[in-house]
């Protein structure tokens, strides 16, 4: 399997290139109200590793090649921050 394929999924289905950066919340709870426990809990834990590897260099590719979207450094870490702090609200 992928690594991150839930991010990966989020960012393909949820939060894709038609998607605007002041949906995001709402996208997020939309997410957790349709998904699976299971896939809810796999999201949380590759947001886990993404802070703890800390990274950035690879999360940045990652989302501009599934997400369609260059973030800056400090956007793409807002965006796992908030994406981490709610989905375990």
């Amino acid at each position: 399997m992928e690594r991150y394929e839930l991010l990966k999924y989020f960012l393909e289905c949820y939060f894709n290139v038609s998607a605007n950066y002041d949906e995001l919340e709402q996208l997020i709870t939309e997410f957790r109200n349709s998904e699976t426990a299971k896939n809810q809990s796999l999201l949380i834990a590759e947001l886990e590793t993404i802070q703890r590897l800390d990274n950035w260099e690879f999360i940045h590719e990652f989302v501009r090649k599934y997400g369609m979207r260059n973030m800056a450094f400090n956007k793409l870490k807002w965006f796992i921050d908030t994406l981490q702090l709610n989905m375990t609200k």
